[in-house]
């Protein structure tokens, strides 16, 4: 190496030292190098310097790709765990080379560092904090949704779905005979009908009307009012599936068409009865279906549908995003992604292959499978198995909970002992997988899995306790749980929860002819959680869906066990560095620090200014994944001079991310 060379480069970086770093810190930073190393250096430069006097190339100097100035810098850099925990430094600056961070310190020092091509953004005294690691979305479930929306085409090839409404048993019936006829007459043999009841177009719920009952087509279904009996004289050619989430209904030929498609079905594994209510959980084949047939042989379209739809995550301050992956082509379209290097944001996605709704063999195929946890790209890595769900949500939930007989009947345990996703469960935890749960919204499924994790440990003595806890098994949603009794029990196991913020489904359920309000202390009870030693994070979207955990209240003011509330350092944790740790990859993501990828966001006000409800019109300005601009709003571009980038989002008309069908 040129002498020149190597002496401007370990200037540099002595330099760095000097202007970053205190004097103990300086002082191990030279301790490491060798006291005797930088006098002999140093020696060797003033020769060097003396006899040849070069220019030293650009590329050799370690500047900065991009430096953020005058901000308040929310590192997130105190990985404690607790209440009110610190949240960390709080800086000025901070310098970006090759995607990472490079240094944090006061404006002098970082923007001492600039060289000519640095990019300087001027955060004008704003928040700059890591992005939100969301660790319950299915957001490319959603963004498809949307685009076939638009692109009726797509469903052209193999399903059609209709839309029914009403509220009376009187009135559903009456719209099945009639969607039903109106299929078989207009399409051919063997054609698939998905008939939803109370979705608007775009696959969301439609609000309960004043006076209504909630989810009364579920009850509808439920209850057993329209059946496989009824249907099957009305479609004996043509596959139907009654779709009132959490609860379907199929015809016979429904079944036979899974085969078609999907290879060997059993109604045992699909926990058919005889009158046809599926009672696992059948949300795949909304989601599944129409995507798989249409996108068989267009796999580089599907690519580019997500890749476009991820920006408005990203535009929402959302980078890194964890679901489970429901739909044969979306691995693919994603490897497309990963392999031409065009990922906007980060997915951490759980195996859920295996534990797919009808597929008789899921213990025998997570057996042979392996553990493919931490697999993958800095972009799209797996992080488990993925159980999927293990009771789909309300009315169709499994609880310890006492409640008048026609509620309680509404109930179904898909995970109890002896089932197929208790025996799976068991089987992928003695051979080594993480197990995530998914969507759980009773106290008692967490009970099965708790116990079929136990048993799997007296399986396997491999499978120690202190191996469990190093695996850390999540689940999701916290709509009825956890049970404040059984906190001891998750703490142990060294289990992660994802929660919602939202509430106001549970609530529905609570009152006269449903669940008593002692329950209430049952809905995501996350500061108990934490002082029990289980980490929390939050799957609500951005400061706006998260409000509900500071203020403890619905979005229409109902209070929700206002003694769960947490403060605004543990809630910043939950939506950054614990759920780093959810998605095993807290050495590289949910805070700011040197080495660590630089995915942040510049926020339009004070996090931590002004009461709780303020936090609701904050949101990000600027979005930089791996020290890429992917979104600037307008409004911050033009302070700085440049133009828009990404998706312009309206953020005081927004709503929530679009709903995912099925969910």
């Amino acid at each position: 190496m040129n002498p020149v060379v190597l002496c401007w480069t370990s200037r540099f970086f002595a330099a760095l030292s000097m202007k970053l770093l205190d004097r103990e810190s300086h002082m191990r930073f030279l301790r490491t190098l060798g006291m005797y190393g930088i006098a002999n250096l140093v020696l060797f430069c003033g020769l060097a310097t003396g006899q040849e006097m070069l220019t030293v190339p650009a590329e050799v100097v370690a500047f900065p790709d991009m430096i953020v100035h005058h901000a308040k810098l929310v590192t997130m850099d105190d990985h404690s765990f607790g209440l009110n925990t610190p949240v960390g430094t709080i800086a000025e600056a901070m310098a970006v080379r090759d995607g990472k961070v490079m240094a944090i310190g006061t404006n002098v020092q970082i923007q001492r560092l600039a060289g000519p091509r640095t990019d300087q953004i001027d955060a004008k005294g704003r928040m700059v904090m890591p992005s939100f690691i969301n660790t319950h979305n299915h957001a490319h479930n959603a963004i498809l949704a949307k685009w076939q929306q638009a692109h009726p085409e797509a469903e052209a090839e193999g399903v059609s779905i209709y839309q029914i409404v009403g509220q009376t048993d009187e009135e559903f019936t009456s719209a099945i005979k009639a969607t039903v006829q109106y299929h078989v007459e207009d399409q051919p043999p063997g054609r698939i009908a998905i008939i939803e009841f109370n979705r608007g177009p775009d696959g969301s719920n439609l609000p309960t009307p004043p006076g209504g009952r909630v989810r009364a087509h579920a009850v509808f279904l439920s209850q057993g009012k329209f059946t496989k009996q009824m249907l099957d004289p009305l479609s004996p050619d043509h596959p139907i599936l009654l779709r009132a989430h959490p609860s379907y209904v199929a015809n016979t030929e429904f079944v036979a068409a899974l085969e078609r498609i999907y290879g060997p079905v059993s109604t045992e594994a699909l926990g058919m009865d005889e009158i046809g209510r599926v009672r696992e959980t059948a949300a795949q084949y909304r989601r599944n279906l129409p995507s798989d047939m249409y996108f068989r042989t267009r796999v580089p379209l599907l690519a580019d549908i997500v890749a476009e739809g991820l920006l408005d995550y990203a535009a929402r301050g959302i980078t890194t995003y964890v679901s489970h992956m429901m739909g044969e082509r979306f691995i693919d379209a994603f490897n497309v992604l990963v392999r031409e290097k065009r990922m906007p944001i980060r997915f951490a996605w759980t195996h859920w292959a295996g534990f797919a709704t009808g597929y008789a063999d899921s213990a025998n195929f997570y057996r042979r499978m392996g553990d493919l946890s931490g697999m993958g790209s800095d972009y799209f890595w797996n992080i488990g198995v993925g159980l999927g769900s293990i009771d789909s949500g309300l009315p169709r939930m499994c609880s310890t909970m006492e409640a008048p007989r026609e509620q309680k009947a509404l109930e179904f345990c898909q995970n109890g002992p002896g089932t197929r996703q208790y025996e799976s469960t068991k089987t992928a935890i003695a051979y080594y997988q993480r197990v995530n749960v998914g969507h759980a919204a009773g106290d008692k499924g967490i009970d099965y899995f708790m116990d079929a994790v136990e048993e799997a440990m007296q399986e396997n003595p491999a499978i120690t306790l202190e191996y469990i806890r190093s695996r850390r098994l999540t689940s999701d949603h916290c709509t009825f749980y956890p049970r404040i009794s059984a906190l001891p029990r998750m703490g142990k196991l060294g289990m992660i929860i994802s929660c919602g913020a939202g509430f106001r489904d549970s609530m529905q359920w609570i009152g006269p002819g449903k669940y008593p309000p002692i329950y209430v202390k049952q809905i995501a009870p996350v500061r108990s959680a934490i002082e029990a030693g289980v980490m929390v994070t939050s799957e609500s979207n951005g400061f706006a869906g998260s409000l509900g955990f500071l203020t403890r209240k619905t979005r229409d003011g109902v209070p929700v066990s206002p003694e769960e509330a947490v403060d605004r350092n543990t809630l910043l944790k939950m939506m950054t560095s614990w759920p780093a740790r959810f998605v095993l990859k807290e050495d590289v993501l949910g805070s700011l620090e040197p080495g660590k990828f630089a995915d942040f966001l510049v926020l339009n006000g004070d996090y931590f200014a002004g009461p709780p409800e303020a936090i609701a019109k904050i949101y990000p300005l600027m979005t930089v994944v791996g020290g890429k601009i992917l979104v600037l709003q307008e409004e911050f571009a033009r302070e700085l001079g440049r133009n828009p980038a990404g998706p312009q989002i309206d953020f005081s008309s927004q709503g929530d991310l679009p709903d995912v069908p099925g969910m």
